[in-house]
């Protein structure tokens, strides 16, 4: 008998910042994320097909993400559950996500967070990391700066603090 242990990288969350507030831009970047997770097995069927609107301001794009995820509004203080799944994604989610991922935090609802001249983004980095429709290299060609929370820099590091879970070491080719 062979017993492997090992850690799983894709475990959780990605946290990026584009530094862009530009609508155009934005669409075209969570269009190229939402193509990668389209991409994944048995997403479509789960989430379905997830399709970005071009919006007409950047705020249209904020989450307004309450700072708790869905699952913890489930239950209350003894462990009843209060709500269902779907109240629950409403309640963390007031104008709902644009995006879902697969992530180990127990919330694959995607966080939009709009800055003066930027936007972050937290997702769930399973279905991201391998890159299988080339999300990285079309955000490459808007010729924008990106930070992620798994570099070694002030706003790495920064970006790292907002991570609702671990980023567990994957990093992409920005």
């Amino acid at each position: 008998m062979i017993i492997e242990n090992s850690l799983n990288p894709n475990c959780s969350e990605a946290v990026f910042r584009f530094h862009t507030v530009k609508p155009k831009e934005i669409q075209k970047i969570l269009q190229a994320i939402a193509d990668e997770l389209n991409s994944a097995d048995g997403n479509v069927e789960f989430y379905g097909k997830q399709t970005i609107p071009l919006l007409k301001t950047a705020k249209q794009y904020d989450s307004n993400y309450t700072g708790k995820p869905s699952y913890s509004y489930m239950y209350d203080d003894k462990g009843q559950q209060i709500m269902t799944p779907d109240e629950a994604q409403k309640a963390a989610y007031p104008k709902g996500n644009l995006l879902s991922g697969c992530a180990g935090l127990g919330d694959n609802g995607a966080i939009v967070t709009i800055e003066t001249d930027s936007f972050v983004l937290n997702i769930g980095n399973n279905d991201i990391a391998d890159n299988n429709t080339g999300f990285v290299e079309k955000i490459k060609e808007l010729n924008i700066k990106v930070d992620q929370a798994e570099d070694d820099t002030p706003a790495g590091k920064e970006l790292s603090t907002r991570a609702r879970d671990c980023t567990c070491g994957i990093s992409w080719d920005f």
